[in-house]
């Protein structure tokens, strides 16, 4: 981790807005690469939500945003590509750099309520933890 990280709410979305991740395994698959990038320290993950056609999730990357997104986004799209041949991923991402303990407390709520906003009720891939380098309220110090 980088000496003062930053952390980050990201947003991409499907190609054309295909609902790609309405396919359990396929959103599966996604946490998986999500996961097993967390695992080698690529990044911490804070909170996430897989949405049927986009993605939002809190994280403090290692090394750049940029980074981070290339290895979700490539990561995915390497491993649906057997399955799925199409196009994956609109170009680009929206990147929110989180500023207070204020403004991540409601990056988070936003993540975890994404899918009641869609009136998904008891919608299973939405992940949040309390992995945090520091106390939030520190954290943005």
């Amino acid at each position: 981790m980088r000496l003062h990280p930053q952390t980050y709410v990201l947003t991409a979305v499907t190609y054309n807005r295909i609902r790609l991740f309405q396919r359990t395994a396929n959103a599966e698959l996604l946490i998986a690469t999500i996961l097993r990038y967390r695992d080698q320290g690529k990044f911490l993950f804070h909170a996430f939500v897989v949405m049927p056609d986009h993605i939002h999730i809190a994280l403090t990357p290692a090394e750049s945003v940029e980074k981070a997104v290339q290895l979700i986004k490539g990561g995915f799209s390497f491993a649906i590509r057997s399955q799925f041949p199409g196009e994956v991923w609109l170009d680009g991402y929206h990147a929110h750099r989180m500023g207070d303990a204020e403004d991540c407390s409601n990056q988070i709520r936003y993540i975890a309520n994404n899918p009641l906003r869609k009136n998904y009720l008891d919608y299973p891939h939405v992940h949040t933890t309390g992995t945090w380098v520091l106390d939030p309220v520190s954290f943005f110090s």
